[in-house]
């Protein structure tokens, strides 16, 4: 009898012991999860520091326009890094363009490889000579960051507004009066007489994001 009441009682037995051991299965996954949300919620609130930027992560891209249509494009960051205070304020920080990887998405084939490399020549950015663009932040007041653009040599002051999407991840646009950098290249007001033939003087740049870790 005794021998039946245990055949009859294992199963029961057998699905008790299933269900205690998904129960701790469970706690200890969720557990898991808990110390992973905690990690990860104490690398968001940490940001004092000096964090190189993110690559892989970062997207700038470009604008240029004229009466006709516009052309447009990214550009990617050769290196850069941003140092920020206990509250994630942004204190000083540097990146810069490799001039070299200048790419338009807006055209294929042949017309693509085309503005590309005249971007790329003397009328433009003369990147042979000068491979690298850069801009060094100098201060930061509120949302507006000013700071030093460098292209083809050539030195100026800027500032521009930005927001932060994420800890140590922002995003700008910045406009750029590239005669100010010696890129006179149809330009309406060093060459009035082209008439609706010319290329506007400024161009954006947009950091789309910008990131660091």
């Amino acid at each position: 009898k005794q021998m039946k009441k245990f055949i009859f009682l294992a199963p029961y037995l057998l699905t008790l012991t299933l269900l205690i051991s998904s129960c701790s299965n469970n706690k200890k996954q969720n557990t898991t999860t808990i110390n992973n949300n905690q990690i990860e919620k104490r690398t968001l609130v940490d940001q004092e520091g000096t964090f190189g930027v993110d690559t892989l992560n970062s997207n700038v891209e470009w604008l240029g326009e004229k009466p006709t249509g516009t052309h447009y494009g990214d550009i990617k960051i050769k290196k850069g890094f941003v140092s920020t205070d206990k509250k994630g304020n942004i204190l000083k920080g540097r990146f810069d363009l490799d001039m070299n990887t200048i790419n338009c998405t807006d055209l294929e084939g042949k017309k693509k490889n085309s503005i590309e490399g005249h971007l790329k020549d003397t009328d433009f950015f003369n990147t042979s000579k000068y491979p690298t663009a850069s801009f060094v932040i100098e201060k930061v007041e509120k949302n507006t960051i000013m700071g030093i653009l460098t292209i083809k040599g050539i030195s100026h002051p800027i500032k521009f507004d930005y927001t932060k999407v994420s800890p140590l991840t922002y995003k700008a646009e910045i406009m750029v009066d590239r005669t100010l950098f010696d890129i006179k290249y149809k330009s309406e007001s060093i060459f009035p007489e082209l008439g609706d033939h010319f290329i506007n003087d400024d161009f954006k740049i947009t950091l789309n994001p910008i990131s660091f870790k």
